[in-house]
């Protein structure tokens, strides 16, 4: 069996949530994979400054000028991304001024229309809380790993 830590964190991310889904239904770890999913694609789609600033909706307030320097900077566009894998990383509830957040992991592949290989992808992604919406706040890390398949 192989361990890895981003599976610890899964692990115990996934405990953390099993407490807080039942105090209230914004921890419902289905809703927060769909989310940040949704908002990865979104990312995805906004090639042009006019898609960029459609994010501009689903950002944390404040937030939207980091996020789009982040994108500016990484280039984080990925040429037919098929997402394989959404887990939480790490579930924070809000205290004081701080409010409820977590980190999301996306994984999958891209797929070159000309070679059909795939390229294998990853993206952190944190959101945080506002009203009964999660909001993104920041893109963490981001990798393209180089190994093709076939």
């Amino acid at each position: 069996m192989k361990l890895s830590w981003t599976n610890f964190k899964i692990s115990i991310a996934g405990a953390k949530l099993i407490h807080l889904v039942q105090k209230d239904k914004i921890w419902d770890h289905g809703s927060m994979a769909e989310q940040a999913k949704t908002i990865f694609l979104m990312i995805q789609k906004a090639h042009s400054p006019l898609g960029i600033e459609s994010l501009k909706r689903h950002c944390m307030t404040g937030y939207f000028d980091n996020v789009k320097a982040t994108l500016d900077k990484e280039g984080i566009f990925i040429e037919n991304p098929v997402v394989k894998e959404v887990a939480v990383l790490e579930v924070k509830p809000g205290k004081g001024e701080r409010p409820d957040m977590f980190t999301a992991l996306i994984s999958g592949i891209s797929i070159n229309d000309k070679t059909f290989h795939g390229i294998k992808f990853s993206v952190e992604m944190c959101f945080a809380r506002e009203g009964q919406w999660w909001m993104l706040t920041a893109i963490k890390r981001w990798s393209n790993h180089k190994t093709l398949i076939t």
